[in-house]
């Protein structure tokens, strides 16, 4: 009898010990596997994020030597302190041609052999990591000297190109700027306020002074003219001098390629404005007026590089006596589109109503501005069109 009890004992050892290898070699797969991705796939996030920053240097440093560089290898170990493989190419294209220029493109590489993954087959790993580097170029949509000012929920939309504030920017609200195109900002110059409740980027804050625009040369003035008259409740104005205030009472106005010089202001009164290929010279401390349906262009075709107007579409030279003219965009119906560079500096732009929208395609240079409506400004892909407060900065663009 004790014998018989003795063998079922023994047989039930043997089948526990058959019973727990199996699970145990489980186990032991799923330990191999978590160490795997603590160890394997841990480390290669790390690298990830080394191949990255090697990346970057090394074409922000290419970038920057422009003119030396060249595609290949590495030329700049110092950059590289992990000793990657780098893939350099000189030049490729700028994801935006109208605020960079000279871009080129940095991969950085590495291949390593695993530490757990091998139980699994994968006995090593190749990461790769691209960036493109280039000259900001053209990429001021918004100057402004002064203060800005938004109320209620309004956006105003900087489809590309920066924006520069000189005297600081208070919104209320959710209103704000979107710039949100790559390698665009807001910045507010002079330790000035920094108050958006909705700005995409954040505002960057800086103790400098707002940098000063490049020089403008108007064109010389051309042959005196006087207002034209109505015909057909159409009005044409050639290019010229007009010495008195221009106030314009004809339903559709256009004005002829070429250079105005309004000596004594402009107001189209809400009548239709158009023209291509034009600048106007607005007079010192004169008030110059927009609305109704007012679509002005510097360019009659893909380029104003070398033009007599040079891209500027309206300028006003700075006041000597800071005597400050006010254009108030209000109401409904305006529709104006401006294609250029406004220079307007002692002015103060009002800007309200619905439905009511300023288009700018190109640069706003301009005093301060009050905005509560519908406003889009981009940089123009004429380059000459743009005022670049910061060109020639090498920055990352991808």
């Amino acid at each position: 009898m004790n014998k018989k009890i003795l063998n079922i004992v023994q047989d039930l050892k043997n089948t526990e010990s058959g019973a727990v290898l199996p699970f145990f070699a489980l186990i032991l797969v799923i330990l191999l596997g978590l160490a795997a991705f603590a160890v394997d796939f841990g480390f290669a996030a790390m690298r990830q994020a080394q191949l990255q920053s090697v990346a970057d240097a090394e074409a922000l440093a290419c970038a920057r030597t422009y003119s030396t560089c060249t595609s290949g290898g590495d030329q700049f170990p110092l950059t590289n302190p992990f000793n990657f493989t780098i893939g350099m190419t000189v030049p490729v294209s700028c994801p935006n041609t109208a605020t960079e220029s000279n871009c080129v493109q940095a991969i950085a590489s590495n291949v390593w052999n695993t530490y757990f993954l091998p139980v699994f087959g994968v006995n090593s790993l190749n990461l790769s990591k691209t960036a493109i580097a280039g000259t900001r170029i053209a990429s001021d949509a918004l100057i402004i000297r002064g203060p800005v000012s938004m109320n209620g929920t309004n956006i105003m939309s900087i489809s590309n190109g920066s924006v520069a504030i000189g005297g600081g920017i208070s919104t209320t609200n959710s209103s704000g700027i979107d710039a949100s195109a790559s390698g665009a900002s807001i910045t507010a110059y002079n330790n000035s306020t920094n108050s958006c409740g909705s700005c995409t980027p954040a505002v960057k804050s800086t103790g400098d002074p707002l940098p000063t625009i490049p020089a403008y040369v108007p064109p010389l003035s051309p042959t005196p003219r006087i207002t034209p008259v109505c015909v057909s409740n159409t009005g044409t104005f050639l290019p010229g001098t007009y010495s008195a205030a221009i106030s314009m009472s004809c339903a559709s106005n256009t004005l002829s390629p070429g250079t105005y010089y309004f000596n004594g202001g402009f107001d189209n009164n809400g009548n239709t404005l158009t023209g291509l290929g034009v600048t106007i010279i607005v007079g010192v401390d004169k008030p110059f007026n927009l609305s109704g349906t007012v679509n002005l262009n510097s360019s009659l075709g893909p380029s104003t590089c070398g033009t007599a107007g040079g891209g500027m579409v309206i300028y006003q030279p700075v006041s000597l006596t800071n005597t400050y003219q006010s254009i108030s965009v209000a109401g409904s119906g305006n529709n104006i589109n401006l294609t250029g560079k406004v220079e307007l500096p002692n002015t103060q732009f009002t800007f309200k109503g619905s439905p009511t929208s300023l288009i700018i395609q190109g640069t706003l240079y301009a005093y301060s501005l009050d905005f509560r409506g519908n406003m889009t400004a981009g940089t123009s892909p004429d380059p000459c069109q743009n005022i670049n407060l910061n060109s020639a900065s090498t920055i990352l663009v991808q």
